[in-house]
């Protein structure tokens, strides 16, 4: 069986959908998966379900939410026996799941053995690796229960995790000489992230070593009239000394990632 998060919740056993019933039995399916195997006591479940109003009868809906998710999960489970699959696990409820089984899970370990290959360095695996990650995702993380104000911590954590998978993918891509290749994605992305400074970075310095110095800058200006006009703030010190790199063709540009550090591309 296996668990879909990095889009809209998703289940499939042996290839064929597993059709679930309704907002609720999504929810509870989206709040066990987001613990990723451990227990999922019964607050946050109903936390998950109603947020700070929850009916008098919380963990007796609760306990039937589960139930029917049960047999929809372990079809062969009796009632009077133990599920293999999701179980009563006090002070709430475990669904039993291998990494392999939850695509979130797989992101991440692609994620972080693709930058330890970057790091490595090999820079093909790498790309390999990411690519592969970033091809699990199907839209925006949990993105049927978007409406639920207790997922929107794991939302922004997932889609953060992306992000940096995206900026890691370029670095490697720009490290493998592929500058003409990710100008067109580059500007599609910066059109997405309009304030994200690491990508509009990364545009300039593969605008750059394609030999488009003037455009390159032409960027870097309209980044920064757009930041003043919207944010009321200055681009950020290595977008700054980004653009003076391209201004004095440092030959450092042509060899390695620019080193924008943790924080450098929020734009503050």
């Amino acid at each position: 069986m296996d668990f879909s998060i990095l889009g809209p919740v998703h289940v499939r056993a042996d290839g064929v959908t597993v059709p679930l019933e309704g907002p609720k039995q999504r929810i509870t399916l989206a709040a066990l998966l987001t613990v990723a195997g451990d227990v999922a006591p019964l607050d946050r479940l109903i936390d998950w379900l109603w947020g700070r109003r929850p009916p008098r009868s919380a963990a007796t809906i609760v306990q039937a939410h589960v139930s029917r998710l049960r047999r929809l999960l372990d079809p062969d489970h009796r009632p009077w026996g133990q599920s293999d699959v999701l179980v009563r696990r006090p002070p709430g409820y475990q669904l039993r799941i291998d990494p392999q089984q939850l695509d979130s899970l797989r992101f991440e370990d692609l994620v972080s053995r693709g930058r330890a290959a970057f790091d490595g360095p090999d820079p093909r695996a790498a790309a390999r690796l990411l690519t592969e990650g970033l091809g699990l995702w199907r839209g925006r993380a949990l993105a049927d229960v978007a409406f639920v104000e207790a997922a929107q911590a794991e939302i922004v954590r997932l889609e953060s995790l992306r992000m940096v998978a995206t900026t890691t993918l370029v670095d490697v891509e720009l490290a493998l000489g592929h500058h003409d290749e990710l100008i067109p994605r580059l500007e599609a992305l910066v059109r997405e992230h309009p304030f994200d400074e690491r990508l509009n970075g990364q545009l300039m310095i593969a605008l750059c070593r394609v030999g488009r110095q003037a455009d390159s800058l032409r960027h870097y200006e309209r980044v920064r009239v757009r930041l003043a006009r919207e944010l009321h703030i200055s681009p950020s010190p290595a977008s700054q000394r980004l653009a003076a790199a391209i201004v004095a063709q440092d030959p450092d540009l042509g060899l390695q990632p620019w080193a924008f550090t943790a924080g450098d591309g929020d734009g503050h």
